[in-house]
């Protein structure tokens, strides 16, 4: 089996996923990579998705953090942006190495969204750099601890203004997941 049928992807984005890990990996050794999001779900649109990767390496950053840093920001993803954490093997969400989001690395993200990430991806999760799979590398959350995580972001999303669209859906989705205990994606939250 290919990538391209255990993805979501069109062929454009797979080649940026693979100059992406091409990068990284020249700079810090990849032990795995993974496919989340609509990627990985289904629904992506090259258009308007966001890329979500989480990449697992052999250690920690160095002095090449700033070269990597940059190098992943002069790259121009297919879709909307590219969203990726590294966690260096055997740390476990929130503790990320690298967290990038539409090229600058972020450092004051909300822990619950790295906890909610790694709960979808023991679900949905694609590997992208060999054949092991998100367990291998990571403990499950449990529910009582996803929930916890969804309270908290739905406290997020109410704090925020009402003209913020991703906060407004956000609200949906956390209600939707607190309620019935299932995931919906973001396009369903809007509806």
């Amino acid at each position: 089996m290919t990538v391209a049928e255990r993805t979501s992807l069109d062929e454009r984005t797979e080649a940026f996923v693979g100059e992406v890990l091409a990068t990284i990996d020249a700079h810090v050794p990849i032990v795995e990579a993974f496919l989340l999001g609509s990627g990985a779900a289904g629904g992506f649109d090259p258009k308007t998705s966001d890329v979500d990767l989480v990449v697992v390496v052999g250690r920690a950053l160095g002095v090449e953090r700033a070269e990597l840093v940059e190098g992943l920001a002069a790259m121009a993803p297919p879709g909307r942006s590219l969203e990726l954490v590294l966690y260096v093997e055997g740390r476990q969400a929130p503790d990320y190495e690298l967290n990038v989001n539409k090229g600058e690395e972020l450092t004051q993200e909300e822990p619950f969204w790295f906890v909610l990430d790694a709960a979808v991806a023991q679900e949905r999760a694609v590997p992208m750099w060999g054949s092991r799979s998100w367990n291998d590398f990571f403990t499950a959350i449990s529910a009582e601890r996803t929930r916890q995580a969804m309270q908290e972001s739905l406290e997020w999303a109410q704090a925020r203004s009402p003209e913020n669209e991703f906060a407004r859906g956000h609200v949906v989705r956390a209600r939707h997941y607190l309620d019935r205990g299932e995931w919906i994606t973001k396009k369903e939250g809007q509806a």
